[in-house]
């Protein structure tokens, strides 16, 4: 039987931690404060008025996640 002390560890970070840079950022709309076009389908405009920059977004269109710029 091995000695569970002496097995290497991984560190493991919380569940669902993930790094910002995973999501793109969105771009903001000239003239129109508070949208931003959608990273995933820059036709689209997204209302992010009330998050802070920095905030995780979910796009209305495709479901997927974004960063307020």
């Amino acid at each position: 039987v091995a000695d569970a002390s002496a097995m290497p560890r991984t560190p493991v970070g919380p569940r669902g931690a993930t790094n910002q840079s995973e999501f793109p950022v969105a771009k903001p709309v000239p003239g129109k404060s508070g949208y931003v076009y959608s990273p995933y389908d820059s036709s689209k405009y997204v209302d992010v008025s009330g998050y802070t920059p920095g905030s995780k977004v979910k796009d209305p269109y495709t479901q997927k996640i974004f960063i307020v710029p």
